[in-house]
């Protein structure tokens, strides 16, 4: 497997959308969005997204499987700090070091422009907290019953944070 990380352009926004609506659906528990959501944005739409913030995607050939975002946070007393958004991978990809890989992009791209990293992650993502926490994220607190799933099941979400300086 040679796997290939890059900055995603405005080229890349139909793959993108393609990846990011199938994490929703088959991944309902960890993502705070729907494919509902997210599926009536145009190719132009998500282009746009992938200029103004920073999304790298994961390679395998020409095969996008795994991406992630980095958006700084607008305004005077906020401009410090980052959200580190849709992490997701397929899972054939997983544990393979392709999302320490994803994370390194991001992470050395936010250093030297932001001081705090933040993310939301569902509480009960057991694997997706010990991998924020092996990067140095830490539980800064718990939003209770911050989703609603289709079947009316309240899960909660943990606010993680990391500082890069």
């Amino acid at each position: 497997m040679t796997l290939a990380i890059r900055r995603l352009g405005r080229g890349d926004a139909a793959d993108f959308q393609t990846l990011r609506l199938e994490g929703f659906r088959l991944h309902e528990r960890e993502f705070r969005f729907a494919p509902e959501d997210e599926a009536h944005l145009t190719t132009e739409e998500v282009a746009a997204r992938l200029a103004r913030d920073f999304v790298v995607g994961a390679f395998d050939g020409e095969t996008l499987v795994g991406v992630a975002g980095l958006a700084g946070v607008a305004g005077t007393k906020t401009k410090h700090k980052a959200l580190l958004w849709g992490m997701y991978l397929r899972e054939r990809y997983r544990g393979e070091g392709v999302a320490d890989a994803l994370m390194a992009a991001l992470l050395d791209h936010g250093r030297g422009t932001y001081e705090i990293v933040t993310l939301t992650v569902m509480r009960d993502n057991g694997r997706a907290l010990r991998f924020y926490e092996r990067w140095g994220f830490t539980i800064y607190g718990v939003e209770p019953a911050s989703v609603k799933t289709a079947e009316g099941l309240y899960l909660d979400e943990a606010l993680m944070a990391l500082r890069l300086t």
